[in-house]
């Protein structure tokens, strides 16, 4: 049996149920709404607006942003190997080239809005323990999308980042550090100017997503559509488990004052392997990120772990923590949650750190479906169940996080006991020892203990010189090469579109638009 729209006498039923007193519910009907005004949201609104669609989107109170979300890059957390293993081969491929797309798109949005760009630069780091795997991340990604990824070895790495701790790094480009606030700031500026009507949404927000319409209903108002996108964690937080279940983790976040530390690379840095540690420099500030294994409550508690954390790569020291605060943030375990639920009902939910890539990505792949019926949305819904949440899911993050934790330290005590000088080595003059400690980087204790020349390479050659201003200048002319596989990509015809929808198939109607 077919569903058809109700009628006039249901539709004046259903208001009269609504009413409360002498209030009456104002209804507003659109083609879409899309719920949630992040990034990918914006994005939506705005794709659909410029394609003739009668859009309205519900906005919400803003909340501070992680300070280390302001990043414009390609790829995903996850593992190519991992995610190779969940897709095969040639969707891996597909989604990588995506990804790349959907970062050359947003910096184009961002140049042409006058959003200040930089500093440059997305470089993902490994300990000894994790160098290996880099490696083979390194080659896989060649394999599949070759000229998005620079190979940085352990001497580079330790030029760039002024620390020994690491022995390798994988540069990924295009990519470029951005302000959360200005790029939203241009994109809701974009929004008015398509003509997307805005709601705000004030209170408890209600949503009955059966059937042909779809209602999202507020004490005041409600909206009727033929269509809802449900985008970002103040919108799945909102509408409850029921309809749009939210994956999230502990994360602490704050900063440290570090003068006299000399840090060349000012972009991104995230360590893999580990705990999913981030953190970039802003002159002589260092701003800091790290999962947790359970929330943090205090503020003292948080400046207690980033202080843990800061010290085994550069000498912090007592250094005071500004803005240390904990948080619960979008977990989606390693890549977005971006796919269909119900019919004419989709979900789009980035990781924190990607939450601007990856809207972009959302964006264009959730439009794609409703205006085009283009499935290459398609490729991202084995991703689509929620990770565990309740205590089964706090259990397994603890367990998980701890596993990585004793799994690195256990590689590094190994290392240092491989490395231990014999009893009738020399031992050298307090002379020595100062003038060898002024000629190394700044590095914590537990950093020598990883120093380059002791770990095996295997490979692992240095990318440019040992020169700070040579690998930097690596990374910087590495940027443009991703652009050559965006060109390439676009003028291939897509791989995965379905034809467009027959004559007598049913679409919402398009609302015209007026001058």
């Amino acid at each position: 049996m077919i569903e058809t729209a109700p009628s006039r006498a249901a539709a004046q039923d259903v208001t009269d149920r609504e009413r409360s007193g002498t209030a009456l519910k104002r209804t507003y009907d659109c083609d879409v709404c899309v719920v949630g005004d992040d990034v990918a949201g914006l994005a939506i609104a705005i794709d659909l607006a410029r394609r003739g669609r009668d859009v309205i989107l519900l906005t919400f109170a803003a909340k501070r942003p992680l300070p280390l979300d302001g990043i414009l890059a390609p790829g995903f957390a996850m593992p190519t190997a991992t995610l190779v293993d969940r897709v095969g081969r040639h969707d891996a491929q597909e989604l990588l080239i995506l990804s790349a797309q959907a970062a050359e798109r947003a910096l184009a949005f961002a140049r042409h809005a006058g959003v200040e760009v930089g500093p440059r630069g997305r470089l993902s780091v490994a300990r000894p323990h994790a160098a290996e795997a880099m490696l083979r991340e390194y080659e896989l990604r060649q394999e599949l999308a070759p000229d998005t990824t620079v190979l940085v070895g352990a001497e580079d790495v330790a030029a760039l980042l002024g620390t020994n701790v690491f022995a390798a790094g994988l540069g990924v480009v295009p990519a470029e550090r951005v302000s959360p606030a200005a790029l939203k700031t241009a994109l809701e500026a974009e929004v008015v100017a398509a003509g997307v009507r805005p709601l705000a949404v004030e209170g408890a927000l209600s949503a009955d997503l059966k059937g042909l319409r779809k209602y999202l209903t507020t004490e005041g108002w409600r909206v009727r559509a033929f269509q809802v996108a449900i985008t970002g964690p103040e919108a799945f937080a909102r509408l409850g488990p029921k309809v749009a279940p939210l994956p999230r983790a502990p994360w602490v976040y704050g900063g440290f004052r570090l003068p006299g530390l000399d840090v060349p690379f000012a972009g991104m840095v995230e360590e893999a392997g580990l705990t999913g540690l981030r953190y970039h420099f802003d002159g002589d500030r260092m701003t800091l990120a790290a999962a947790t294994a359970t929330r943090v409550m205090t503020r003292v508690g948080a400046a207690r772990v980033l202080r843990r954390h800061a010290a085994e790569i550069y000498p912090v020291g007592p250094s005071l923590t500004d803005g240390a605060a904990g948080r619960l943030l979008p977990e989606p375990a390693g890549m977005p949650l971006v796919h269909e639920g119900e019919r004419g009902v989709w979900y789009a939910l980035a990781a924190a750190g990607d939450a601007m890539s990856h809207g972009f990505l959302a964006g264009r792949l959730i439009a794609g479906a409703m205006a085009e019926k283009d499935d290459r949305i398609a490729l991202l819904q084995p991703f689509a169940a929620v990770p565990l949440r309740g205590w089964a899911g706090r259990v397994a993050r603890f367990a998980g996080y701890w596993h990585v934790r004793l799994a690195a330290r256990l590689h590094m005590d190994k290392i240092a006991a491989s490395i231990a000088p014999a009893p009738d080595d020399a031992v050298p003059t307090p002379e020595q020892d100062v003038a060898d400690a002024r000629a190394l980087p700044p590095v914590s204790a537990p950093a020598v203990l990883a120093a380059p020349a002791a770990l095996p390479r295997r490979g692992m050659a240095a990318a440019t010189s040992a020169s700070r201003h040579a690998a930097r200048a690596a990374l910087h002319a590495a940027s443009g090469w991703a652009s050559g596989l965006a060109a390439r990509a676009a003028a291939e015809p897509a791989r995965r579109r379905r034809p467009r929808p027959e004559p007598d198939e049913e679409v919402p109607p398009r609302r015209p638009r007026g001058p």
